[in-house]
């Protein structure tokens, strides 16, 4: 693959691939059959819009996909929807028809086939064409020949195919590079500049680290990073969030046994950091507005050493299930969820808080390293946030929660975004049209990607504010 930049260090990854590089079943029988079910999970994907971890997660379950098998699959399905951007790309260069002319079965079978020629080590290119072709001669027979001529096109020009000229166009080498919309990559430019854009991208190639928040209501940091590297878990402080550990290397978060004792929980330091920042003390009254699956309520509880209330709302009844599951597992009692909209408003709680989180639903660009179907998806949907729908909800959701601040109270208003039409400019209208409330203090998470992965965060927002 060549690269007019001349940057030695390019070197086009999937985030996906890691564990398909260690266990992928080469039997053929099982090729067919997970290949045919990636086929049919990302086809329902494209055509109806869906959340991919969920439907992926459902795929799984009523299919009973292990072992192997189920490493591979979601490998080849996250990884195809991942790097969409790049792999168009390269099919562009080969096809003979425009991509967006295709029938949409006959372009999954070369986006997957694609995706195992240039990310998938351990794939035989002509087993990844093979399949593919087995794939579209089911439901589009004509096209198998089609499909056959580019992706054979592909395995002998994938080294040669050159990719945008980074000093001429910038932002299309990026976009190509990093599978991520250009438009997004043109916005971040003119908010944070060039050279925090390409860290956030580079970032963002590879999940981070798994981080975990010890529960100090049952252990100390010291005693779980302890019990975790005498199991032989390389883990080490966080060193910012004085609750946070961080996992040098990835391992399965079902293989953590602090995690179903209830000595811990899954935490960005990002998330964690803000809640410190809020400062929740013993005997508090905390009324987190959007709070599932309730990460935030729950740190919370912890500072608060499972004393005051915490009132968590949410407007999805089945994921208040989430935070009370949580809280039994973990040893809190101090938490009353409910079913409710924030963007309205519950009289009866008006001054009743110390602390208010606010942290609203966003466009996630944030964290484009854990959900791939952000990449395509969502930046088209909110790109114009300025005054988008999106912006005038979380600014209704701040002006209704921040009413239950009591005078001298403190009150964050968070997004696991990076943008600042949904982050400063609605921090600062807000205390511009609210003269008794004023900012103390924000901060900016970037997935700085010159670090190594165990020391980055998600991308993150927070302000914190006082009603004076």
């Amino acid at each position: 693959m060549n690269d007019q930049s001349n940057d030695k260090n390019v070197n086009i990854t999937s985030s996906r691939s890691v564990t398909e590089k260690k266990k992928i079943s080469e039997t053929n029988k099982t090729k067919i059959n997970i290949r045919a079910a990636v086929f049919r999970e990302l086809c329902h994907y494209a055509e109806n819009d869906t959340f991919i971890n969920i439907s992926l997660d459902n795929t799984i379950k009523k299919l009973n996909i292990t072992g192997y098998d189920r490493d591979f699959f979601t490998a080849l399905v996250y990884g195809t929807v991942e790097r969409q951007i790049t792999l168009d790309y390269f099919l562009s260069k080969l096809s003979s028809k425009p991509l967006k002319k295709l029938d949409l079965t006959v372009l999954t079978a070369l986006r997957m086939g694609a995706y195992q020629i240039l990310f998938m080590d351990r794939i035989p290119d002509s087993a990844a064409c093979n399949e593919s072709v087995k794939l579209i001669k089911k439901c589009t027979s004509s096209a198998a020949p089609f499909v056959n001529a580019v992706l054979r096109s592909l395995i002998r020009q994938k080294d040669s195919i050159i990719l945008p000229d980074k000093t001429k166009s910038p932002e299309k080498y990026l976009s190509v590079r990093y599978s991520v919309p250009e438009n997004l990559i043109v916005m971040w430019e003119k908010m944070y500049g060039r050279e925090i854009t390409e860290n956030i991208l580079s970032g963002i190639d590879t999940p981070p680290a798994i981080t975990l928040r010890a529960n100090t209501l049952k252990i100390t940091r010291e005693e779980l990073l302890y019990k975790l590297t005498n199991k032989g878990i390389d883990a080490v402080p966080s060193p910012e969030s004085k609750y946070g550990i961080r996992l040098r290397k990835s391992v399965p978060v079902s293989t953590l046994e602090c995690l179903e004792n209830g000595l811990c929980i899954v935490q960005d330091d990002a998330s964690s950091l803000t809640v410190e920042a809020l400062d929740p003390m013993p005997g508090n009254t905390v009324i987190d507005v959007c709070s599932a699956p309730g990460g935030k309520s729950i740190s919370a509880a912890m500072m608060m050493k499972n004393k005051g209330k915490i009132l968590s709302f949410d407007l999805y009844e089945n994921k208040l299930k989430l935070i009370n599951d949580s809280a039994e597992r973990l040893g809190v009692s101090i938490i009353q969820t409910e079913c409710f909209d924030s963007s309205g408003y519950k009289k009866e709680l008006e001054n009743t808080a110390d602390r208010v989180i606010c942290d609203v639903p966003c466009s996630g660009l944030g964290v484009l390293a854990k959900k791939p179907d952000i990449r395509c998806r969502a930046f088209e949907r909110v790109y114009d946030v300025s005054e988008s729908v999106l912006t005038s909800l979380q600014y209704k959701i701040l002006c209704s929660t921040s009413r239950y601040l009591k005078k001298n109270g403190k009150m964050i208003y968070s997004t696991c975004t990076l943008n600042k039409h949904e982050n400063e400019d609605i921090a600062n209208r807000f205390v511009s049209e609210h003269p008794d409330f004023k900012i103390l203090s924000v901060r900016t998470f970037f997935p700085d990607g010159t670090l190594d992965a165990h020391l980055r965060t998600d991308g993150f927002f927070y302000a914190l504010i006082t009603r004076t």
